[in-house]
């Protein structure tokens, strides 16, 4: 099995470099320097296919032109993909902590560079992510295949819905379609979720 490979972004080029020689056993790292404009950033990272994120949190500190943190960054992606694993790096955890929405994803330079714990909870973090998806697929396919059997309750639909938005978030797609405008025939419908779970099941094969 090929690495992972983990997108990081700081705006110091020795800082980029430091982390590819630390993680170069454990993932692909991609590095970036982040753009003035964090959209463009996240489309670069989304479009190089990553399977996480580890951000700087101060991308400022030694580039005045950004205008935007690290967390400001990630919450940018996990509005494009739930679920997605990202990280935060930083020298001042107070700080992040404070102005992030999750301390869960915060972690001090110093504390990872004393060891390969951090590099193992990415990498178990990204196997959490790909097998919900799996779960996902395969409980979506259970709900089509019931489908085509008899009509689904009101709870069933409303699972149907909410993992198919799911998986549409992970096909690398920035525009889910609303589900009202979902509301074709149920052939129509069936047929569309059964070429997402296709889409998804040859997107989990290369992992």
């Amino acid at each position: 099995m090929s690495k992972y490979k983990v997108a990081y972004i700081d705006e110091v080029d020795s800082e980029r470099r430091r982390f590819q020689r630390f993680a170069r056993n454990y993932f692909d790292v991609i590095p970036f320097r982040p753009n003035r404009e964090k959209e463009i950033t996240v489309s670069e990272i989304l479009e190089s296919h990553v399977d996480a994120v580890i951000a700087d949190f101060d991308l400022s500190e030694q580039d005045e032109t950004i205008h935007y943190t690290g967390d400001q960054l990630v919450s940018l992606i996990l509005e494009e993909r739930e679920m997605f694993p990202v990280f935060i790096l930083t020298s001042y955890e107070d700080d992040a902590v404070s102005k992030g929405e999750d301390v869960n994803i915060v972690y001090e330079k110093s504390e990872i560079a004393n060891g390969e714990k951090f590099l193992e909870r990415v990498k178990t973090q990204i196997e959490k992510y790909y097998s919900k998806l799996e779960e996902a697929e395969k409980r979506l396919l259970a709900l089509i295949e019931k489908g085509k059997e008899t009509k689904l309750d009101a709870q069933e639909e409303k699972e149907l819905a909410e993992l198919d938005s799911l998986i549409e978030k992970s096909l690398d797609k920035k525009i889910v379609v609303p589900d009202k405008i979902k509301e074709d025939t149920e052939e129509d419908k069936l047929g569309d979720l059964l070429k997402k779970v296709d889409e998804l099941a040859k997107k989990l094969e290369k992992k």
